[in-house]
């Protein structure tokens, strides 16, 4: 092992060495963290952005967020279970008070609020143990602090995302200024948001310098320890500036005069040209590993593609249709035993009918063959998502960057260069490249039945029509709010479940697009939960903080960034007939 720097590539990799075991020994050791013994510093980053619940979606949370059918991703109708009568238990389905209805315990119980703050703690370490040094050595640190820094910020805007108050700017500091930093205080939502956006804009102007101070040998194992970007540090300014701009849109809805020229701003900086993913350093495990492609795998049973999206792919009869249908459904889509694409329909009176009539289906993704002989419903393509043991981490694609540009444009935000329909068509283009480009980074059932797995791409003739075909209904779209709805059909069609949360926040944003009515018997409901409740753990481990917030412990209460006129909006067709 070396002695001047330590470069800890696979920390959290499950078959560590004895050596490896050694290391960790160490890395968790803050004596040992200085220059004469061992920089742990690299390592202790590549932690950070390798970790589960941060950019690495996680096995357990992904079980527990599609299982019952009553978490995030069906309540926003990006998947589902086949739902009849025989689940009772969506019987509660309209019950957002009690908590039988809305299960957000993947989020609330399933640590993911106490990881975030645990995990975090490297950020910490880093901190502590850059800001000691002087010379190069702190040179050679103070890139991986800011990408830290970047880390937690990011976080905490998804902490907002789902439990508005947090505890923030007492937080992450150990035990440095006594007990009130091991039980922070909770913090104002909207406050918290507009630090972490001046932090964010901060990040953006100081990283190229920073970055340009590391000496050679410290840049040669920056790349090597940058698991997401190898050292690209472009891609990481590009990264940061877009979630500023993310962040800042959704600011501008509640206090437009603080975005909109914080808004120009970024976008005067660099925006990601590419999609940027990246892969882990082994091979997924769908059928054991930690990753959420195994908590996908072991409930296909729940990832059947809801009408809201596939009546925005499949615009024809039920059989896919080049030209009519969006080049997207055949990768994103398993066909039926009837050779075409159906959705599950939120009207459980008429699916029970079709479910008791015999048009059932395979539970699983282990068996191809029966999969396509028996599902009278499409699930998710198994090669794309369930057994895509290839999966990059998705960081951000130029489809999201492209709607973000589309809303900025239509609602007068800021000058992006091109009127919003421009960037809808682009959207549109990328997305479908996206797409089969993920698909293709699959093996599954590789030389079998590749024509129904792995489509051929479309040309690209195909593609810049279907961008036409999307441009002009956004065109076409009469009123604002009509031309949001198309906006946000597409960011359903373009994220679906590779970023479920993402389309929780901006359906609870902008109230778009618009779900279908949940009919359960004679009851027609329209829920629509606002935000997570709080891990219990803090009633006990902080009840004196956590008494001022209590009121806001609930499903209902709207997170600050919904704008004023889209509270208490239901955004639910008013039947079953699609416009």
């Amino acid at each position: 092992m070396k002695k001047s720097y330590l470069y800890i590539a696979l920390m959290a990799f499950t078959g560590l060495t004895a050596c490896k075991k050694d290391v960790e020994s160490r890395f968790y050791d803050p004596d040992k963290l200085n220059a004469n013994v061992t920089d742990v510093i690299p390592g202790l980053f590549t932690q950070l952005i390798t970790n589960n619940k941060i950019f690495v979606q996680d096995y357990g949370e992904w079980y527990y967020l599609m299982n019952p059918g009553t978490g995030i991703t069906g309540y926003e109708q990006v998947a589902q279970r086949y739902i009849s009568y025989r689940y009772d238990w969506f019987g509660s389905y309209n019950d957002l008070v009690s908590g039988n209805g809305f299960d957000d315990t993947p989020i609330s119980q399933q640590s993911f609020f106490e990881n975030s703050y645990t995990k975090l703690k490297n950020y910490e370490v880093i901190k502590d143990s850059v800001e000691l040094r002087s010379g190069q050595m702190k040179a050679d640190g103070d890139v991986y602090l800011k990408l830290a820094t970047f880390v937690k910020l990011y976080q905490c805007g998804k902490l907002v995302d789902f439990f508005n108050s947090i505890p923030y700017f007492d937080a992450f500091q150990g035990v440095k200024g006594g007990t009130q930093h091991l039980f922070p205080k909770y913090d104002d939502a909207k406050q918290v948001y507009v630090s972490i956006i001046k932090d964010l804009g901060t990040l953006v102007n100081d990283l190229p310098n920073a970055f340009n101070q590391m000496s050679d040998p410290a840049k040669t194992i920056f790349r090597q320890q940058d698991y997401a970007f190898k050292g690209d540090i472009n891609k990481w300014i590009a990264f940061i500036n877009f979630t500023r701009l993310k962040l800042l849109v959704r600011m501008a809805g509640v206090d437009e005069t603080f975005a909109k020229p914080l808004i120009q701003e970024a976008l005067g900086k660099p925006l990601p040209a590419a999609d940027l993913n990246w892969a882990m350093w082994y091979k997924i495990d769908v059928l054991g590993g930690g990753t959420w492609q195994r908590g996908l795998y072991e409930n296909t049973y729940a990832s059947f593609i809801p009408n809201i999206i596939m009546k925005r792919l499949n615009y024809g009869d039920s059989t896919y249709q080049p030209g009519i249908d969006d080049p997207r459904l055949p990768v994103l889509a398993m066909p039926t035993k009837f050779k075409d694409y159906r959705g599950v329909s939120a009207n459980i009176e008429e699916q029970t009918a079709l479910y008791n009539s015999g048009q059932k289906y395979y539970a699983y993704a282990d068996n191809i063959k029966l999969s396509l002989e028996r599902n009278t419903k499409s699930t998710y393509n198994h090669a794309t998502f369930h057994r895509n043991e290839n999966m990059p981490v998705y960081m951000v694609s130029q489809g999201e960057v492209d709607l973000l540009l589309a809303e900025i444009a239509l609602k007068n935000l800021g000058n992006t260069g091109k009127v919003a329909e421009e960037h809808i068509k682009d959207e549109v283009v990328h997305s479908i490249n996206f797409w089969y480009t993920i698909n293709q980074l699959s093996t599954y059932e590789r030389g079998t039945i590749d024509s129904l797995l792995y489509p051929n791409r479309p040309t690209g003739a195909v593609i810049d029509a279907w961008g036409e075909k999307i441009k002009a209904q956004f065109t076409a779209a009469a009123t604002l709010d009509d031309k949001m709805e198309i906006l946000m059909q597409q960011k359903y069609i373009h994220l679906n479940l590779l970023q479920p949360y993402e389309l929780w926040a901006e359906l609870r944003r902008t109230r778009h697009p618009k779900l279908e009515p949940f009919t359960w018997h004679s009851s027609v409901w329209k829920p629509m939960p606002e935000r997570v409740h709080y891990p219990t753990i803090e009633l006990t481990n902080n009840p004196d903080n956590f008494s001022k917030v209590a009121g806001e412990n609930n499903t209902t209460s709207p997170i600050f960034w919904v704008p004023a006129d889209k509270r208490g909006v239901l955004p639910y067709w008013d039947n079953y007939n699609y416009q």
